[in-house]
């Protein structure tokens, strides 16, 4: 094993895994500075080694000092040497995770993106492996979940209107929108995930009406006026509201 990970496994075993004190917080958070200032001459390691270590220690290496200083260069590296191995090794990585990880900033995959500047968003990130392994199941995971979370954030103000990223969508903007949720909704199909239905047809139907009430605003007090007067049903959407209604109908 590499000095940096056998120094890096020395730090991590010093301390229990949870319920740290303050001061063991504090302590470990000095040491794994210095250990992530410190120049390493074999510092640089191979996909396969990051997989071994991985696959030995991965509760003490989800941590974002381990992922940037270990695991980012190593991606990097395989990256320019034109190899997608190291892609698929941060995906990988989300194995076994809760969905909200997926979208979290702390997943590797996020991190990576951050610390490329957002050259790539995840969403690419995951294309640059499925160009080459349109089947990788790791890559198409955080495709879903991202995906998923756009979709449900989009309609989340319904009653009061339709959203693209934070702002309100545009008639310009229904188009993609709606191809957006065709690619979702094939991904979906792809893992066999028989659970969107509702998501699927409540962005379709709602990304229509918006645009249609974006086209005759001078007839509407607002986007719930034109739901109600056209007969379009809708629910009061919140941030507990994940489309489990499958069973309630």
């Amino acid at each position: 094993m590499k000095q940096i990970l056998t120094d890096y496994l020395d730090i991590c075993l010093k301390f229990r895994k949870e319920y740290l004190s303050k001061p063991e917080r504090k302590q470990r958070r000095i040491l794994l500075t210095e250990w992530a200032k410190t120049q390493y001459a074999d510092g640089n390691l191979t996909i396969p080694e990051l997989y071994e270590f991985w696959d030995k220690y991965k509760d003490i290496s989800y941590n974002k000092v381990f992922i940037e200083n270990v695991i980012v260069p190593a991606v990097n590296v395989d990256i320019r040497n034109g190899d997608i191995e190291g892609l698929k090794f941060l995906f990988y990585c989300l194995r076994g995770k809760d969905a909200i990880l997926y979208r979290s900033s702390d997943s590797p995959v996020s991190i990576f993106s951050n610390e490329s500047n957002y050259k790539y968003s995840p969403f690419q990130l995951a294309d640059m492996v499925l160009e080459k392994e349109p089947d990788n199941e790791d890559a198409l995971k955080v495709k879903y979940f991202i995906g998923k979370e756009i979709l449900w954030y989009s309609i989340h103000e319904i009653p009061y209107g339709v959203l693209n990223g934070v702002n309100g969508a545009n008639i310009s903007d229904i188009p993609d929108m709606l191809s957006s949720v065709d690619r979702f909704q094939t991904i979906s199909n792809k893992l066999k995930i028989d659970n969107d239905k509702i998501l699927i047809e409540d962005c379709r139907n709602f990304y229509a009406a918006y645009r249609e009430y974006l086209q005759q605003l001078e007839r509407y007090a607002d986007f719930e006026d034109y739901l109600n007067k056209n007969n379009i049903s809708y629910e009061r959407y919140c941030s507990t509201y994940y489309y489990d209604k499958e069973n309630k109908r």
